[in-house]
């Protein structure tokens, strides 16, 4: 198992998978040249014979194998398999290669022994087996590459039935003179068959051809949900391996996971695919890829949208599920765990890591979350626009509103009256009635950018006391809106941040609650703003893709992971200058720290791409360098460090692997291991609501 861990699931199925392929048509390959070149008067001698059984042995273990691991493949990535026509087309000769096998095994090889004279005499049947068995190994072997021809169940099935009628046809010419007259006619017969099959699979395949689409109607495929949506080559690139893995063709972008999954070696995950694609498919692009298009590329440069295009839910009825007795746990205790696909709120209990209960179905892919500052309660958007409240006292949803088609930010002001979201789409800020969830008002977040108005997204939304901080993703703005006046006026607005250049992202505040810092990533820094003054303070310059996350601090220091290389930027709060840049195994998303006790020195950060996925650092601040490297679950993503309400553990969440790691916050030494649905964040909420911003 260790094994395993190490080299990936699918990898080592795919290695016995080889290995198997390679044993079967090594073996059977034998047998058929052996039935080709020996005993020219039809029969072969006794230590041939010796040889073909043991061949056979070895067809029988590499069946076994390619059975073990084809199931295996399978588990992995049954939905796109069973969408595959040459999946079908395997399996149908899988199926005749066994029982070919065992018709030889059982009935062809007793009959040839010829104990009288010591030899053994070829008859037409064991011939026609020894080629089928070849030709389907052969067929086996290479239905990959065949699948990239993007040919189909009839057309693999009529190229199968060819070479075997060619390989027969061959037995034929070679053993004419050397078999009994009444095996050649079979041989004949034999032949005409398969020929007769191929024509049947090959007027199949021509009627259920693919057609090509032609780059115009293109357009008329696409789903309602995906129009206008449009991602550049640095969007593609943060999705660039078998478990997420986006392509551009033809200036067109694809998510292409599922095929990717079954066929990592044809796929150029995280790149423009365009000249490989066509070097194996011609020219436009096939139905059976269309399935797989999310949105068109821009040109520009920079993360400036990385989400995957949804099927809303029209109607949104959340449920709870309780594990214990209601109100047995301090709501500020509870550790909630977004589980994104299951579209769940785990809620675990930080003093004791014992699951109290879930809240079910609470819109696609769950996102961001506010509390209230009593700890009743949650507000919590999905990003197909859902904004749910649940009372933490039970874990009994209240209500759920629609607010929005595309969904992000969350804000609480601190007299709890009112919530605030940011919307992707229609690019706004939602200002709702926290207690009733009315809606009050819609702030579209247009504006002139290079002489065009335009309607930005969304970025960041933060609370600063009863004002609400918004950061314009596409205009490269940050707009302050004041909820204590009437109508909710927006009173300051700062433009060109960055440089003019998309996107600004994710933002926080500092500690003490008198700074504002919003990620610029097009232009590789942060943005930092006065809240008291509300005049800029800085611009610095951090790692490639600035992600802030909600936010690092210890003493006079911040800290900013790189969506676009392994980086941490330390900045000093007393000068705004960078003071060093600690380098990690990879890009990050998040970094905690526990602002409870100043005299805790360490700083948890994430690697959430590319080989080093699987590893958490500690960071000791007194000196600013990593000084442990945790890897909760070899080979798969771990990130979103979170502390526990009394500092002493800290969760991380390990989504692929299914799972929440909880670590001691002092030894770093794992505590406990807590499964979890598909787990993408988690949120103490005693910590939330004590910082500022979040």
């Amino acid at each position: 198992m260790e094994f395993f861990s190490y080299i990936g699931l699918h990898t080592a199925y795919l290695i016995v998978f080889s290995i198997a392929l390679g044993l079967g048509l090594g073996a059977s390959a034998l047998s058929y040249v052996l039935f080709l070149f020996s005993g020219n008067d039809g029969k072969i001698s006794r230590d041939e014979f010796k040889l073909l059984k043991v061949s056979r042995i070895v067809v029988w273990v590499a069946i076994l194998l390619y059975g073990f691991s084809g199931l295996g493949l399978f588990t992995l990535a049954y939905e796109s398999m069973l969408e595959l026509g040459i999946f079908y087309a395997s399996m149908t000769v899988a199926t005749i290669l066994i029982g070919n096998e065992i018709a030889f095994t059982l009935r062809h090889l007793p009959r040839v022994h010829d104990i009288r004279d010591g030899n053994i005499a070829l008859d037409a049947f064991v011939l026609e087996s020894g080629a089928v068995s070849a030709i389907s190994w052969i067929f086996l072997m290479f239905h990959h590459v065949i699948y990239r021809t993007d040919i189909g169940y009839f057309a693999f099935m009529a190229l199968y039935a060819v070479a075997v009628a060619v390989a027969m046809l061959a037995i034929w010419l070679m053993r004419r003179k050397s078999v009994r007259s009444h095996d050649v006619v079979i041989l004949k017969r034999s032949v005409l068959a398969a020929i007769f099959f191929g024509l049947i699979f090959a007027g199949a395949w021509y009627a259920k051809a693919d057609r090509f689409i032609k780059p115009a109607e293109i357009g008329k495929r696409i789903v309602a949900e995906v129009a206008g949506t449009t991602y550049t080559l640095d969007d593609v690139a943060l999705h660039n391996n078998t478990e997420d893995c986006w392509l551009v063709i033809d200036k067109k972008v694809f998510n292409a996971t599922e095929a990717s999954r079954l066929h990592p070696a044809m796929f150029n995950c995280g790149q423009d695919a365009s000249e490989n694609y066509h070097k194996n498919h011609g020219e436009g692009i096939r139905d059976k890829m269309m399935k797989y298009y999310i949105g068109e590329l821009r040109n520009g440069s920079g993360i400036t949208n990385v989400d995957v295009p949804f099927e809303k839910n029209k109607t949104l009825k959340p449920y709870r599920e309780l594990y214990v007795d209601e109100g047995s746990w301090n709501p500020r205790e509870l550790m909630l765990v977004v589980e994104k696909d299951a579209e769940n709120i785990l809620a675990i209990d930080g003093t004791t890591h014992k699951i109290v209960g879930r809240v079910n179905d609470v819109g696609f892919q769950p996102h961001t979350s506010v509390y209230s500052s009593d700890a009743k309660y949650m507000y919590i958007i999905s990003r197909d626009g859902w904004l749910t409240k649940i009372d933490l006292t039970t874990l009994k949803p209240v209500v759920s509103v629609l607010v929005g088609k595309n969904s992000r930010g969350t804000a609480i002001t601190d007299n709890d009256k009112y919530v605030a979201i940011g919307n992707y789409e229609p690019g706004n800020l939602v200002i709702l009635d926290a207690v009733s969830m009315e809606i009050l008002k819609n702030i579209p977040l247009t504006m002139e950018k290079d002489g065009k108005q335009i309607e930005s997204r969304a970025g960041a939304v933060v609370e600063d006391g009863n004002r609400i901080i918004v950061a314009l993703k596409d205009g490269t703005s940050v707009w302050a809106i004041d909820t204590d006046q009437p109508g909710f006026p927006v009173t300051h607005k700062f433009s060109d941040i960055g440089e003019g250049k998309p996107a600004l992202h994710d933002a926080f505040l500092t500690p003490n609650g008198s700074h504002y810092i919003v990620a610029s990533q097009g232009s590789k820094t942060v943005w930092v703003l006065d809240v008291a003054t509300m005049k800029p303070v800085a611009e610095v310059q951090t790692g490639e893709t600035p992600h802030t996350g909600p936010g690092a601090a210890w003493g006079k220091y911040i800290y900013i992971p790189s969506l676009g290389e392994g980086l941490i930027t330390v900045i000093d709060m007393t000068t705004w200058k960078p003071v060093k840049y600690i380098k990690t195994g990879g890009p990050g998303l998040f970094v905690r720290s526990y602002s409870k006790d100043p005299l805790y020195p360490y700083v948890w950060a994430d690697t959430a791409f590319g080989d080093h996925k699987d590893e958490i650092y500690v960071i000791d601040a007194r000196i600013n360098e990593i000084v442990k490297t945790i890897i909760p679950v070899k080979g798969e993503g771990s990130w979103h460090p979170e502390f526990t309400y009394d500092g002493k553990f800290v969760y991380v969440v390990s989504q692929t692997a299914n799972e929440v790691e909880v670590y001691d916050a002092h030894t770093f030494e794992i505590v406990k291991r807590i499964k979890s649905d598909t787990p993408s964040a988690i949120s103490n909420v005693g910590l939330r609501i004590e910082e500022p911003g979040l």
